[in-house]
Order: C-alpha cells, then sequence, then structure tokens
C-alpha cells in the first residue's frame, strides 16, 4: 500500500471516530434539528421540478431525512445512488423511501424499477474535509467518479464540524467540493 492510500485510511479511521463520538454526545432533538433546512447558499441551488442526488444516512453521517422532507415541500425531485456492478454510481428517482432495498454494503438505495436520472445537483456524504473544498469520502471511489462523469453539476458535502481536517491528501481522480454544509457554518 503507497504512503497516499495509508495516511487516507489513517485519517478515515480517525475521522470515524471523531463523527461518531460527537454524534454520540448529541440527543435526539439537536440531531433531528441540523441540516432540517437548508442555508440560503445551499438553498438558491435548488429548482422545482429538477433532480438532486442526496444519500440515504447511515450510523453518524450528517442526516439527510429532513432535507429529503423539505426539498420533496418544495417540488425538487430526489435521487439516491444506486451501486452499478461495475463500481459505479447511478442515480435513480425515488417517489417513496419505502421503494428502497438493501444494497451494496447493505446500504439502502432504490430498486431497478426507479427511474434513472442526470442529477442538477449532487449532494455528498463524507468522512472528513479541509478549506481547500477537498473531500475524504468512504475509499472507494464511488462519488469522485460521479463527480468527473458529471463535472458542471455542483458538488455539495454535507458533515459535522468535527469533520474538519488540516489537509485532506488527494490523488489526481479527486475533485474538489463546490460548497460545504455543517451543522455551523458554510464553506465556499
Amino acid at each position: 500500500m503507497s504512503s497516499l492510500k495509508d495516511t487516507k485510511k489513517k485519517l478515515r479511521e480517525e475521522y470515524r471516530r471523531r463523527r461518531n463520538s460527537f454524534v454520540g454526545q448529541l440527543d435526539g432533538a439537536s440531531r433531528n434539528l441540523s441540516f432540517r433546512r437548508p442555508p440560503s447558499p445551499l438553498a438558491r441551488l435548488f429548482h422545482q421540478g429538477q433532480s438532486v442526488a442526496l444519500y440515504r444516512s447511515i450510523g453518524s453521517e450528517a442526516p439527510t431525512e429532513r432535507l429529503i422532507e423539505y426539498l420533496t415541500e418544495i417540488g425538487v425531485n430526489i435521487a439516491l445512488p444506486r451501486v452499478r456492478d461495475d463500481g459505479s454510481l447511478e442515480f435513480r428517482l425515488l417517489s417513496n423511501l419505502e421503494l428502497l432495498e438493501s444494497g451494496f454494503r447493505d446500504i439502502p438505495e432504490p430498486g431497478e424499477t426507479c427511474e434513472l436520472t442526470d442529477p442538477d445537483v449532487i449532494i455528498a456524504p463524507l468522512v472528513a474535509f479541509d478549506r481547500s473544498m477537498r473531500r475524504l469520502g468512504q475509499g472507494g471511489g464511488y462519488y469522485d467518479r460521479s463527480f468527473a462523469k458529471y463535472p458542471d453539476v455542483p458538488r455539495i458535502g454535507l458533515a459535522w464540524s468535527v469533520q474538519e481536517a488540516d489537509e485532506i491528501p488527494v490523488e489526481p481522480h479527486d475533485l474538489p467540493l463546490h460548497m460545504i454544509v455543517t451543522e455551523c457554518e458554510i464553506i465556499e
């Protein structure tokens, strides 16, 4: 394993621990209120009828349930990722959370009956980030490949503030985000 891969692996372990510890100390009400409504700079990106790719949060990830509810209320089409056999993500429209099924690594994802779409905005999970808009993901490169496939689509990261690192090491395929939203601030 290269030293860069080792460094990323260690960062993932450290920032997952930080995130888990932080979220473990939050009461249910505080967690549910976080990320409930998008701040103005993010809200300006959403328009009725467009497709916004989100993730279904699991564990201690920044929660998306309330954001999904808000976007649905304003007429935005919600698209969730589905992992394809070739290791890429496809985004499928989701009209009902009951259409989710257990997918890759038991993560809930839309079934094949859900319509494919090209997203107008991509909101991605992350393990860590820095002020240069670099994102450290889970390590599979799924979102990096999607970012490359849709280079002109705004790339937004959702994270808890404790996931901020001084510097995220990058490889040539790592594309920066356009915006990062935490429970405390917006970084652009």
